[in-house]
């Protein structure tokens, strides 16, 4: 059973981390993507964090807290983020998106370990979705911390990504031995996080993802949706 949730989680941070090295290879290949693929992939990636948010954070969260507390942490996750973010824009090292990868990544790991004992299903269909979501979010995170400030050299933000291998398995695990998916904290903790990762998403990654006249981004939103769509739905 650990041995299993361990693989899942590592195979999910892996995704973050090969996504960011399709980051590096686009940097290194002079333009390995167009300029409609790279805002196509922002968009999914926008697409997959908002599915996270309304069928896995948002949902499993409220079923373990009560609304006022479920609306409290949600608001609270807004705010916080917006105050991080504004922080960081000021002083000049912006890196949303890297923080809505992790404000997705470990939460829904916690609850992959939580799960995994009770509902197998569940826990497998859930570590898809996460490395689905996590492959776009880290070729995003990538491109915006080299693109944003010049001391994220190419292979310090590798190594940074490369820890999600291992962050993973540690918040499954910590999942796994601390928590069950009634958990009250840990309820709080998903609404939380989604309040962060909605506002980052309509702050900076939709924003991102968009150019007049182009619908292709648009529509990558809703690709990276139905991807979390699938994922749900194959664990009711």
């Amino acid at each position: 059973m650990i041995v299993d949730f361990v693989i899942m989680s590592g195979v999910a941070g892996l995704a973050a981390f090969s996504g960011s090295l399709l980051g590096w290879l686009d940097e290194t290949k002079t333009n390995w993507f167009s300029d409609k693929t790279r805002r196509a992939i922002i968009a999914f990636g926008g697409g997959a964090l908002i599915g996270a948010v309304g069928l896995v954070l948002v949902p499993h969260g409220m079923e373990s807290q009560p609304l006022w507390l479920a609306l409290l942490t949600f608001l609270a996750g807004g705010i916080v983020f917006l105050l991080i973010d504004r922080t960081l824009q000021k002083q000049g090292t912006p890196v949303s998106q890297l923080i809505a990868l992790n404000l997705d990544f470990i939460p829904e790991a916690l609850v992959l370990g939580a799960v995994i004992s009770s509902d197998y299903k569940m826990a497998l269909f859930l570590a898809v979705i996460i490395s689905a979501q996590n492959l776009p979010e880290g070729f995003n995170a990538y491109r915006e911390m080299r693109r944003s400030h010049d001391t994220f050299l190419s292979h310090h933000i590798l190594q940074i990504m490369a820890l999600a291998i291992v962050i993973g398995p540690l918040a499954a695990l910590a999942g796994f031995s601390l928590f069950t998916l009634d958990s009250l904290f840990l309820g709080s903790v998903m609404t939380f996080c989604a309040g962060g990762i909605l506002y980052l998403v309509f702050e900076d990654v939709a924003p991102e993802a968009h150019e007049p006249g182009d619908w292709n981004p648009a529509f990558g939103a809703v690709i990276g949706f139905a991807v979390a769509l699938i994922g749900y739905g194959m664990t009711r």
